[in-house]
């Protein structure tokens, strides 16, 4: 996704999509390691807060009404309430993935192929690829991860997301994959293996 000139991002994510619109799993993991500063798994209180302030309130906070600052609280407070499952004062990404709606899984039609042709390698590159270099790598791997974790019936967590992560590359060898490696990984034993290593 190439960066606009002038428009207010959050994680290289416009304010505007993630106001109005679904985001692409990719969308959403840069969103998500831009907040999780202290990589925990989990956006505390605080990390929440700003990420609430950078989505509604101005960069600089210079104008900003009492009626603004009343909404921007009313809607922290609403947004814990409604999707913090457990209580616990922080947000899992599961429950921050239901809050900003992430798009329907999109390796789910590919995999129910009977066979992933070229063309179907190609859409899925296309589509995790924000920054157009022919390969996936960091948050891009971690949302394809994602993703296969989602089409397994896997709850979304870092902890099961970063045990893919290093299944992806231990088995392709690299830091990155690229087509070559996307076919391999959605083979039906690539994916049971997958499985496995969430499961720890």
């Amino acid at each position: 996704m190439s960066k606009s000139v002038g428009k207010a991002e959050v994680g290289g994510v416009e304010l505007k999509k993630l106001r109005n619109k679904k985001l692409t799993s990719t969308e959403f993991m840069q969103v998500w390691f831009h907040y999780d500063k202290d990589k925990s798994g989990y956006l505390e209180y605080v990390e929440f807060s700003q990420f609430m302030k950078d989505l509604f309130l101005k960069k600089d906070c210079s104008g900003i009404t009492p009626e603004q600052v009343e909404k921007y609280t009313a809607e922290v407070i609403h947004l814990m309430d409604t999707y913090d499952e457990n209580r616990d004062g922080r947000f899992e990404m599961n429950e921050l993935a239901k809050a900003l709606k992430i798009e329907e899984n999109y390796l789910s039609k590919i995999i129910n192929k009977k066979s992933i042709k070229d063309k179907h390698v190609q859409s899925i590159l296309s589509h995790y690829n924000s920054n157009v270099n022919d390969t996936i790598e960091g948050p891009e791997l971690h949302a394809f991860v994602g993703d296969i974790a989602r089409y397994l019936g896997l709850k979304l967590s870092l902890s099961v997301i970063e045990a893919g992560v290093s299944t992806v590359k231990a088995t392709v060898g690299t830091d990155t994959i690229d087509t070559d490696a996307i076919k391999s990984l959605l083979a039906e034993n690539s994916i049971n293996q997958l499985k496995q290593s969430f499961k720890g």
